[in-house]
């Protein structure tokens, strides 16, 4: 199933950003393959079921290619082999709230965690953060 979202892959777990068009997707995704993630595509990728896990991998046509604004469609991004879905990123216009309540979405018919985020003032170290959360790295305390 196709999902319009950019993806990346950081530590070998795809994160999906999704949000309106030109509010920050590809730029907050470039942000973060500049700091150590790789991208699984951009705009529109694939999602699927293996071994009861949902994962992402990039689509074939648009594989390796990015496009930037100001600048047009470029290739020849690395890009990941297929990795199983962490999280999704959802960029907004509206600002977040400041200790939210852990939300997920229904993809395939598995539960996603899901991160809101206001794209007038994101951090792409707010996002790393969520991702590293989610990853057991550090834990959220509840109130």
């Amino acid at each position: 199933m196709d999902i319009q979202a950019t993806a990346i892959s950081y530590k070998n777990q795809a994160i999906l950003i999704q949000g309106p068009a030109g509010i920050g997707k590809t730029t907050l995704a470039l942000s973060l393959i500049e700091k150590g993630a790789v991208l699984l595509g951009d705009d529109v990728v694939e999602i699927f079921i293996k071994n009861n896990k949902l994962f992402c991998k990039a689509k074939e046509k648009l594989k390796g290619v990015v496009e930037v604004k100001g600048l047009g469609l470029i290739r020849g991004f690395k890009v990941s082999k297929p990795v199983p879905v962490l999280c999704v990123i959802r960029l907004q216009k509206k600002h977040s709230e400041r200790l939210p309540k852990q939300r997920t979405v229904l993809l395939h018919n598995k539960k996603i965690p899901v991160f809101n985020f206001c794209a007038c003032n994101l951090s792409e170290i707010s996002v790393l953060y969520a991702i590293r959360t989610l990853m057991g790295e550090f834990t959220l305390l509840k109130e």
